[in-house]
């Protein structure tokens, strides 16, 4: 039996936690973000009769409709479509609001020749090979997931997890919503063998499996001439100086518009008499993923702008009068060399490497696990060439019973997608392109790459999990700057059961808010902060668990809602709880995280989830932990500087603590004198931070009564 199958069948179908319970869970979560006076007022509703008597109505409902759906699709979870329609009925651009990013690690067998020009392609040999590379891998994961090879995943190498999002991460597409409909798609094709190629806004496409799943390049140099050719026929017509800018029109942009707007659009291409368009969609719509050749390079000192270019593309004006009477021709940012309603991979002119997916059917950590995969597996490729018996994460060709790749009814060569297009597509194109623009200059981005320690550290000295320990720091860094705290988000993983996704870990806790506190609170001292530390982080970690097993509130309470509102609305009344402010303040997710570490990643990032938030992607490695920020000007350097500074002045802490230690109680051979500073034993409390007048940026000490 294939890996992924075995798994399927020792997994257990997502719990719906005990109503009381979650409820419970809901007060305890809501509590720390709340006054007395609120609180008080939320507690009243929530444990109403009225409110208890209509949850337990539709908690009996959703253990009905549970029940059912258990018998009809045994592999499923009772979240699961009210999760979909989450991201499908969202009608806003996916760009900024829906799709994260994974930057991979460089490659350190590929040289820049971006510069140099040297090699076999000249200026694009380094981007053509690190391509090629990752293409070739990714063909090779594909094959596993078709052929139900694929080594399934686990925690700690013993608890299994579900694998039901794999059949989802290549072929799949975000449609817009059809005449009638109200909402989008998400369209799987799982017989497809092709893929897109964009470079310059341009699409071209060409077979990469058989008929068997096998992959057609074995080897990233077959490869490397397809993906030349395609950036060669652009190089050429532009140093030609091709004049009739309508044959490269940048169809992509119409993937970063409102669903709505992207739907007429579609409605409009299907109903055209000419229907080159409509094939050309379909062909996309079907592809295994788009590969996206960028003509720009980014360098140390632009992280920044590699961050915005994979997340959302950057948006460059060139108003000079070459362009003046090419009004598509003005912009010059990679944010038109994409198509945002399917799985990316991006590359750079200097070969760096990063995944764009596309969220409805996905999470980070299945496309992690891609990441992962994908970049090992080119790195390997390099050693194979030079030693013998080095190992292999994929199954090697001889082990599937399939014979070699057939080539037969294939297109190998690449095929240039030529659109066809009127007055209503152009300027349906050039508004795209402005609203895109518009989006992408209201954003900003901030890294952090922390390279003092990282998870040996936090374990060895603080003693606390790395995860919960780098969710306090965020908590400082926003205290520091505002006084206050404010919701906050991090996923919690639910695949140890069928179809689960994601549940919603509450990092504010009243443990929490002691320890940020006391850091502020010129009467702590530094004994009582690391026990304060590691309190919160001990909540965190419960917390954490708690989610993964499925027994958090915000994913069974948002089912309820679902299911009043698609079945119930007009049968029974909405539940107090959810006209009650605390429902509004605990889905305002002013700050958003998530953590996706490992070792195959340089950066991992998303967009702010409110017009007032920061979105954080981090990753915790042994000796470093970095961070992506982005908000709509928010005095993101600002935030992502006093993160930096609380990594810092923690460590402080611990450090002046154990030089406090050994001065109390120093080797025989060091002298006592030292714990003695003007004849008096200096305490915790004398002790103060040289750094946080920086932390508090300029500021010293506070009155935390004053503060939220």
């Amino acid at each position: 039996m294939p890996d992924t199958a075995l798994q399927s069948n020792l997994l257990k179908r997502l719990p719906i936690p005990d109503l009381k319970d979650t409820l419970n869970r809901y007060l305890d979560r809501i509590e720390p973000l709340q006054d007395e006076k609120q609180n008080k007022r939320t507690r009243k509703c929530v444990l109403s009769d009225e409110n208890l008597e209509l949850m337990q109505t539709l908690h009996e409902k959703l253990l009905q409709y549970d029940e059912s759906l258990a018998h009809e699709n045994p592999n499923s979870s009772y979240i699961e479509q009210f999760w979909y329609d989450a991201y499908l009925l969202y009608e806003a651009s996916v760009v900024l609001n829906s799709n994260p990013f994974f930057q991979l690690q460089d490659d350190p067998t590929i040289k820049d020749t971006s510069e140099t020009g040297t090699g076999p392609y000249g200026i694009f040999t380094g981007q053509v090979k690190r391509t090629a590379k990752l293409v070739t891998s990714i063909l090779k994961f594909i094959k596993e997931i078709r052929h139900g090879t694929l080594k399934a995943d686990t925690v700690r190498g013993k608890i299994p997890l579900s694998m039901d999002q794999y059949g989802k991460l290549f072929g799949s597409s975000r449609i817009p919503p059809g005449p009638g409909q109200e909402s989008c798609h998400l369209q799987t094709d799982t017989t497809s063998h092709h893929v897109i190629v964009m470079y310059k806004s341009q699409f071209y496409w060409f077979d990469v499996l058989d008929v068997n799943n096998v992959p057609i390049f074995s080897t990233p140099e077959e490869l490397e001439w397809n993906l030349y050719s395609i950036i060669m026929d652009n190089e050429k017509r532009s140093n030609d100086g091709e004049s009739d800018y309508t044959a490269n029109v940048p169809f992509g942009l119409f993937t970063t518009e409102n669903r709505r707007v992207w739907a007429n659009i579609r409605d409009y291409v299907f109903h055209s008499v000419d229907s080159s368009n409509w094939k050309n969609l379909k062909i996309i719509d079907s592809a295994l993923f788009v590969i996206c050749l960028d003509d720009v390079s980014f360098y140390k000192g632009q992280e920044n702008e590699l961050v915005k270019s994979l997340l959302c593309g950057t948006s460059q004006i060139d108003l000079g009068s070459a362009n003046a009477a090419r009004p598509l021709g003005v912009q010059q940012g990679t944010c038109s060399n994409r198509w945002y309603d399917k799985l990316q991979l991006i590359i750079t002119r200097n070969g760096k490497a990063g995944i764009n997916f596309e969220h409805t059917g996905i999470d980070g950590h299945t496309v992690l696990r891609l990441a992962t995969d994908i970049y090992t597996d080119s790195i390997l490729s390099f050693a194979r060439g030079v030693t013998e018996n080095v190992p292999d994460i994929f199954h090697a060709d001889g082990t599937t019973g399939i014979k070699k790749p057939s080539r037969a009814n294939l297109i190998t060569i690449p095929r240039k997608l030529e659109w066809k297009v009127d007055s209503f597509l152009l300027s349906s194109l050039h508004f795209a392109e402005t609203r895109v623009s518009d989006a992408i200059s209201q954003y900003e981005f901030a890294t952090l790459n922390f390279d003092k320690y990282g998870s040996s550290h936090i374990k060895s000295t603080f003693k606390t999990s790395p995860d919960a320990f780098v969710q306090q720091m965020f908590q400082i860094a926003y205290y520091a700057l505002y006084g206050k705290f404010e919701t906050t988000y991090e996923p919690a993983m639910t695949k140890m059961f069928l179809n689960g996704r994601t549940e919603a870990i509450r990092s504010v806790t009243h443990q929490s808010k002691k320890f940020v506190k006391s850091l502020f609170d010129r009467r702590s001292n530094d004994e009582g902060r690391i026990k304060l530390l590691q309190q919160a982080c001990a909540e965190h970690s419960r917390i954490t668990k708690e989610c993964s097993m499925g027994m958090g509130q915000d994913r069974h309470l948002y089912a309820l809602y679902c299911l009043w509102n698609e079945s119930y609305k007009d049968k029974i009344p909405l539940p107090p709880l959810f006209n009650d402010r605390s429902w509004n303040l605990i889905n305002t997710n002013v700050l958003s995280t998530s953590n996706c570490g490992n070792p195959s990643l340089a950066t991992f990032g998303f967009g702010p989830v409110t017009a007032n938030g920061f979105g954080i992607g981090y990753i915790i490695r042994d000796n470093s932990v970095s961070v992506v920020v982005s908000s709509r000007h928010r005095q993101t350097h600002r935030f992502i500087s006093l993160i930096e500074k609380s990594f810092l002045e923690v460590d402080h802490i611990f450090e002046r603590q154990e030089a406090m230690a050994n001065e109390a109680d120093p080797p025989e051979k060091e002298s006592r004198t030292s714990s003695m500073s003007k004849g008096k034993p200096r305490t915790y409390s004398s002790l103060k931070s040289d750094d946080l007048r920086f932390l508090l940026g300029g500021y010293d000490y506070f009155d935390v009564s004053v503060s939220g």
